[in-house]
Protein backbone atom coordinates (compact mmCIF):
# COMPACT_ATOMS: atom_id res chain seq x y z
CA UNK A 1 0.00 0.00 0.00
CA UNK A 2 1.70 3.37 -0.80
CA UNK A 3 1.91 5.65 1.74
CA UNK A 4 3.51 9.44 0.41
CA UNK A 5 3.77 12.49 2.10
CA UNK A 6 4.33 15.36 -0.55
CA UNK A 7 5.62 18.96 0.83
CA UNK A 8 6.02 22.03 -0.59
CA UNK A 9 9.13 22.84 2.03
CA UNK A 10 10.40 22.15 5.42
CA UNK A 11 11.29 25.05 6.84
CA UNK A 12 8.78 27.15 8.08
CA UNK A 13 6.53 26.07 11.11
CA UNK A 14 3.46 25.28 9.57
CA UNK A 15 4.54 22.59 8.13
CA UNK A 16 3.77 20.72 11.34
CA UNK A 17 0.62 19.58 10.29
CA UNK A 18 2.02 17.67 7.62
CA UNK A 19 4.72 16.16 10.23
CA UNK A 20 1.75 15.30 12.17
CA UNK A 21 0.49 13.21 9.32
CA UNK A 22 4.42 11.37 8.30
CA UNK A 23 4.44 10.66 11.81
CA UNK A 24 1.10 8.69 12.06
CA UNK A 25 2.93 6.63 9.21
CA UNK A 26 6.11 5.78 10.46
CA UNK A 27 3.94 4.77 13.52
CA UNK A 28 7.14 4.72 15.65
CA UNK A 29 9.72 7.92 17.28
CA UNK A 30 12.41 5.04 16.47
CA UNK A 31 11.95 5.54 12.83
CA UNK A 32 15.34 5.56 10.57
CA UNK A 33 15.24 8.21 7.35
CA UNK A 34 16.91 7.65 4.20
CA UNK A 35 17.91 10.69 2.57
CA UNK A 36 18.51 10.98 -0.75
CA UNK A 37 20.14 14.55 -2.40
CA UNK A 38 19.39 16.12 -5.22
CA UNK A 39 23.04 17.17 -5.96
CA UNK A 40 26.29 16.78 -4.41
CA UNK A 41 26.55 18.31 -0.78
CA UNK A 42 30.12 18.07 0.09
CA UNK A 43 29.50 20.34 3.49
CA UNK A 44 26.67 18.38 4.13
CA UNK A 45 24.89 21.36 4.89
CA UNK A 46 21.45 20.77 3.73
CA UNK A 47 21.55 17.81 5.29
CA UNK A 48 22.83 18.58 8.49
CA UNK A 49 19.58 21.12 8.38
CA UNK A 50 17.29 17.95 7.58
CA UNK A 51 19.03 15.91 10.48
CA UNK A 52 18.20 18.38 13.00
CA UNK A 53 14.34 18.98 11.44
CA UNK A 54 13.85 14.90 12.33
CA UNK A 55 15.66 14.87 15.50
CA UNK A 56 12.98 17.07 16.98
CA UNK A 57 10.66 13.60 16.21
CA UNK A 58 13.78 11.57 17.47
CA UNK A 59 14.25 10.67 14.08
CA UNK A 60 17.81 9.56 12.91
CA UNK A 61 18.80 10.34 9.33
CA UNK A 62 21.31 8.32 6.51
CA UNK A 63 22.89 10.74 3.71
CA UNK A 64 22.87 9.48 0.20
CA UNK A 65 24.24 11.16 -2.80
CA UNK A 66 23.98 10.34 -6.84
CA UNK A 67 26.27 12.16 -8.44
CA UNK A 68 30.09 12.91 -6.79
CA UNK A 69 30.18 10.59 -4.03
CA UNK A 70 28.06 7.74 -4.86
CA UNK A 71 28.28 4.72 -3.25
CA UNK A 72 26.70 1.66 -3.65
CA UNK A 73 27.01 0.05 -0.65
CA UNK A 74 24.64 2.32 0.96
CA UNK A 75 21.82 1.28 -0.79
CA UNK A 76 20.76 -1.77 0.86
CA UNK A 77 20.86 0.56 4.24
CA UNK A 78 19.03 3.19 2.26
CA UNK A 79 16.16 0.97 1.30
CA UNK A 80 16.15 -0.53 4.30
CA UNK A 81 15.03 2.51 6.19
CA UNK A 82 11.45 3.48 7.62
CA UNK A 83 10.91 6.14 5.07
CA UNK A 84 12.87 7.48 2.41
CA UNK A 85 13.35 11.10 1.68
CA UNK A 86 13.72 12.65 -1.49
CA UNK A 87 15.23 16.11 -0.94
CA UNK A 88 14.28 19.58 -2.66
CA UNK A 89 16.72 20.73 -5.70
CA UNK A 90 16.83 20.68 -9.01
CA UNK A 91 13.68 18.32 -10.00
CA UNK A 92 15.81 17.61 -13.87
CA UNK A 93 18.88 17.13 -12.60
CA UNK A 94 17.97 15.47 -9.88
CA UNK A 95 15.86 12.42 -11.68
CA UNK A 96 18.71 12.70 -14.14
CA UNK A 97 20.73 10.94 -11.42
CA UNK A 98 18.18 8.49 -10.49
CA UNK A 99 17.96 7.05 -13.97
CA UNK A 100 21.57 7.08 -14.00
CA UNK A 101 21.79 5.09 -11.05
CA UNK A 102 19.11 2.49 -11.69
CA UNK A 103 16.58 3.76 -8.81
CA UNK A 104 13.71 4.73 -10.20
CA UNK A 105 12.05 0.83 -10.37
CA UNK A 106 13.43 0.06 -7.01
CA UNK A 107 11.94 3.02 -5.26
CA UNK A 108 8.33 2.66 -6.60
CA UNK A 109 8.68 -1.10 -5.49
CA UNK A 110 9.88 0.40 -2.13
CA UNK A 111 6.64 3.41 -1.75
CA UNK A 112 4.11 0.86 -2.85
CA UNK A 113 5.37 -2.14 -0.68
CA UNK A 114 8.40 -1.31 1.99
CA UNK A 115 8.12 1.99 3.65
CA UNK A 116 6.74 5.73 3.60
CA UNK A 117 7.96 8.09 0.32
CA UNK A 118 8.82 11.54 1.50
CA UNK A 119 9.13 14.26 -1.49
CA UNK A 120 10.16 17.86 -0.69
CA UNK A 121 9.68 20.02 -3.61
CA UNK A 122 11.56 18.54 -6.39
CA UNK A 123 10.84 15.09 -4.97
CA UNK A 124 7.56 15.57 -4.56
CA UNK A 125 7.15 16.46 -7.98
CA UNK A 126 8.97 13.24 -9.10
CA UNK A 127 6.40 11.27 -7.40
CA UNK A 128 4.16 12.76 -10.25
CA UNK A 129 3.89 10.98 -13.75
CA UNK A 130 6.02 13.71 -15.44
CA UNK A 131 8.20 16.52 -14.01
CA UNK A 132 7.77 19.20 -16.60
CA UNK A 133 5.60 21.10 -13.69
CA UNK A 134 9.16 22.02 -12.32
CA UNK A 135 9.11 24.62 -15.04
CA UNK A 136 6.52 26.62 -13.14
CA UNK A 137 8.37 27.09 -9.93
CA UNK A 138 11.72 28.01 -11.77
CA UNK A 139 13.38 25.30 -12.44
CA UNK A 140 15.51 25.03 -15.36
CA UNK A 141 15.76 21.80 -17.83
CA UNK A 142 19.31 20.17 -17.69
CA UNK A 143 19.85 18.97 -20.92
CA UNK A 144 21.73 15.27 -20.61
CA UNK A 145 17.97 14.45 -18.95
CA UNK A 146 15.40 13.43 -21.95
CA UNK A 147 13.05 11.31 -20.18
CA UNK A 148 11.11 13.37 -18.02
CA UNK A 149 9.21 11.01 -16.55
CA UNK A 150 8.57 10.45 -13.08
CA UNK A 151 8.02 7.77 -10.27
CA UNK A 152 3.96 7.51 -11.52
CA UNK A 153 3.19 7.24 -7.90
CA UNK A 154 0.16 8.91 -8.19
CA UNK A 155 -1.93 10.35 -10.98
CA UNK A 156 -2.11 14.30 -10.42
CA UNK A 157 0.95 16.74 -11.05
CA UNK A 158 2.08 18.72 -8.31
CA UNK A 159 3.57 22.53 -8.16
CA UNK A 160 5.80 24.22 -5.25
CA UNK A 161 5.96 27.56 -3.54
CA UNK A 162 2.97 28.88 -4.90
CA UNK A 163 2.38 32.71 -4.37
CA UNK A 164 -1.31 33.38 -5.62
CA UNK A 165 -0.13 35.47 -8.64
CA UNK A 166 -3.10 36.18 -11.43
CA UNK A 167 -0.07 35.08 -13.49
CA UNK A 168 0.70 31.94 -11.91
CA UNK A 169 -2.55 31.09 -11.79
CA UNK A 170 -2.73 30.82 -15.35
CA UNK A 171 0.62 28.91 -16.16
CA UNK A 172 -0.98 26.35 -13.95
CA UNK A 173 -4.59 26.13 -15.51
CA UNK A 174 -2.34 26.34 -18.99
CA UNK A 175 -0.22 23.35 -17.63
CA UNK A 176 -3.40 21.30 -16.52
CA UNK A 177 -4.89 22.11 -19.52
CA UNK A 178 -1.81 20.74 -22.03
CA UNK A 179 -1.47 17.84 -19.94
CA UNK A 180 -4.70 16.93 -19.40
CA UNK A 181 -4.25 16.37 -15.33
CA UNK A 182 -5.20 17.52 -12.01
CA UNK A 183 -2.40 19.89 -10.90
CA UNK A 184 -2.29 20.80 -6.88
CA UNK A 185 -0.42 23.73 -5.96
CA UNK A 186 0.83 23.95 -2.59
CA UNK A 187 1.95 26.92 -0.76
CA UNK A 188 5.00 26.46 1.62
CA UNK A 189 3.54 24.77 4.83
CA UNK A 190 0.90 23.12 3.05
CA UNK A 191 1.31 19.56 1.28
CA UNK A 192 -0.09 16.28 0.68
CA UNK A 193 -0.66 12.76 1.86
CA UNK A 194 -1.45 9.57 -0.08
CA UNK A 195 -2.55 6.67 1.54
CA UNK A 196 -3.47 3.77 -0.58
CA UNK A 197 -6.06 5.58 -2.72
CA UNK A 198 -7.04 8.05 -0.22
CA UNK A 199 -5.34 11.58 -1.25
CA UNK A 200 -5.32 14.14 1.68
CA UNK A 201 -5.22 17.82 0.90
CA UNK A 202 -3.59 19.37 4.12
CA UNK A 203 -3.54 23.34 4.24
CA UNK A 204 -4.51 25.56 1.67
CA UNK A 205 -3.82 23.40 -1.24
CA UNK A 206 -5.00 25.20 -4.89
CA UNK A 207 -6.89 22.20 -6.85
CA UNK A 208 -6.36 23.32 -10.88
CA UNK A 209 -8.82 20.98 -12.65
CA UNK A 210 -8.26 20.59 -16.67
CA UNK A 211 -10.96 22.53 -19.06
CA UNK A 212 -11.99 21.30 -22.33
CA UNK A 213 -10.57 23.16 -25.20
Amino acid sequence: MRKLVLYSDQVIAANQQVDSYLLKLLGTNAARIGYISSSSDPKRQYFRAKQQYYQQYGLEALYVELDVEYKTDLLDPLFACDAIHLSGGNTYYFLYWLQQRGLMQRLQHYALHQGVLIGISAGAIIMTPEIASARLCGDTPYPPLTTYQGLGLVDFAFVPHIQDTPEEYARMQAYANHQQRVLYGCHDGDGIVVVGETVTLVGNVVTVTPTSA
